[in-house]
């Protein structure tokens, strides 16, 4: 057998309790392999067999059968290989033979091959306890195993070929940044290392696909939507121009009347809500293709990014002011143009004026809230107050003949929409369930069939319907509906690559 007996060792009266580190079996059971999986995809671990789960000394009957055993679920049940990180040894206790298995966190996604890679066949360690992964959790951690880098804007590719920068050339013009036409591109990184235009180029292009907004409501929350501007689809240096000109012209001024002499103030402190808004732009994940927004209320301005706080930078040394680009390239134009200063000041000005409240962290965005003075606030109540008990009267005088007039009409149309809406909604049902149980049926072979390839990138259609169980038919049919995998070289002879 592959593990032997390493070694004997005489126990001193050794107390054994189980932790987050150490897992006590009275006897081998199915279990085992589950609970060896769950420590390589944690921390290092130790397994006793022969311990009850109070620390009473039981024993193994037969050591050398319980080591081959062990060894076979190493070997036989687990995937991918573990056998250097799992280690058993027998010694004696109380002269009783008790196995332990040290175990070291391994360097891949461990799973049980019976399940392959799904809630029933991946394990983490969580306490005392073995907690099986979502699909989200093994997706996020399988790539963290193949260690594949994120992709920057200059190395995705933009969706758009037809790529104009009349607007970017004209702004470094008039900032006194010259350039050479021809070397317009490399100089500026706006090209993939294919030689086509990348995600940063279709940013600071004349017409692109991001949506930018300033949305406006009513209130203190998005219950009463007001009105929406759009600023995107261009530029993203007209872009944020636009939105920083927008929002200054909403700040108003306001005389506060409690103090003598009195005294101008503004809404918000727009120093603040420029360095937002620009950080917002420039460290946004614009590679996932979503935005940054602004959005308005009665009582604040949130401006909101995409992305989250930079991988390996704690919160604390985000607010203290620690620069870490997301986005460099785009980081370097920005400076080039005087945009930004590389000093790291923009958040520590954020959080000496309206302090580390001001900011809101989840694992995909970072929200920047900046609250409005409250004596503007008294002020800006009294006239919208007004304002608005004029135009209600009016709406409402409107609304009763309206209403009026729409209720007949509706009644007779609800009717008909209800008994529509019966009949789609069971048809939609069931061929909804059905889909679904399709889609995930298949996205859970493709995920099989991408461990099979990782574990060998020349393995055969024919083998992997042999260890699938499908079809060699179905084999092409998935391999084609997938943009993770690709053959490169021939037919025969050449080997599989995960993208």
């Amino acid at each position: 057998m592959f593990y032997a007996i390493i070694k004997i060792e005489i126990g001193d009266n050794v107390k054994f309790v189980e932790t987050e580190s150490i897992e006590l079996k009275e006897r081998l059971n199915d279990s085992l392999a589950k609970e060896i999986v769950a420590f390589l995809n944690t921390h290092n671990g130790t397994i006793y067999i022969g311990i009850s789960d109070d620390g009473k000394v039981v024993g193994v009957e037969n050591g050398d059968k319980a080591l081959q055993l062990i060894s076979n679920i190493i070997t036989d049940s687990i995937n991918p290989s573990c056998k250097e990180f799992v280690k058993p040894i027998s010694f004696l206790e109380d002269n009783k033979v008790i196995i332990k298995i040290e175990i070291s966190k391994g360097t891949s996604l461990y799973y049980l091959k019976s399940k392959g890679l799904s809630e029933d066949g991946c394990f983490i360690r969580i306490g005392t306890s073995c907690k099986g992964l979502n699909d989200s959790e093994i997706s996020e951690r399988y790539k963290a195993s193949l260690n594949i880098p994120e992709l920057k804007l200059i190395d995705q590719e933009s969706r758009r070929k037809d790529l104009k920068f009349r607007i970017l050339k004209t702004y470094l013009t008039n900032n006194g940044i010259h350039f050479n036409e021809e070397t317009f591109y490399d100089n500026f990184k706006l090209l993939t290392s294919s030689g086509k235009f990348n995600m940063m180029a279709e940013i600071l292009s004349d017409e692109n696909m991001f949506s930018i907004k300033v949305a406006v409501f009513r209130g203190k929350d998005k219950a009463h939507f007001l009105k929406r501007n759009e600023y995107g689809n261009t530029c993203l240096i007209s872009a944020l121009e636009k939105v920083l000109n927008y929002c200054d012209a909403l700040n108003e001024t306001y005389v506060d009347l409690s103090v003598s002499p009195r005294k101008e103030m503004k809404l918000f402190d727009f120093e603040a809500f420029k360095e937002a808004w620009i950080n917002a732009c420039v460290h946004n994940k614009w590679i996932d293709g979503m935005p940054p927004s602004v959005y308005w209320f009665d009582d604040r301005v949130e401006i909101m990014s995409y992305g989250g706080i930079p991988k390996k930078m704690t919160k604390e040394e985000f607010l203290a002011g620690k620069t870490k680009p997301v986005n460099e390239e785009l980081m370097n134009i920005f400076l080039r143009c005087h945009i930004v200063e590389h000093s790291g000041h923009g958040v520590p000005i954020i959080v000496e004026k309206y302090g580390e409240k001001a900011y809101e962290f989840s694992e995909d965005f970072i929200t920047v809230i900046i609250p409005f003075n409250k004596i503007n606030l008294d002020a800006k109540k009294v006239k919208n107050d007004a304002k608005n008990d004029a135009k209600k009267v009016k709406n409402d005088a409107k609304k009763v003949k309206n209403e009026a007039k729409n209720d007949a009409k509706n009644d007779a149309k609800k009717v008909k929409n209800d008994a529509k809406k019966v009949k789609n909604e069971a048809k939609n049902d069931a061929k909804n369930d059905a889909e679904k149980v399709k889609n995930e049926t298949e996205k859970d072979m493709i995920n099989l069939i991408i461990q099979l390839i990782y574990e060998n990138p020349k393995i055969s259609k024919i083998k992997l319907a042999e260890k699938t169980g499908k079809s060699k038919a179905t084999i092409e049919r998935l391999l084609k509906s997938t943009e993770k995998i690709k053959h490169v070289g021939p037919k025969k002879g050449g080997y599989w690559e995960l993208i």
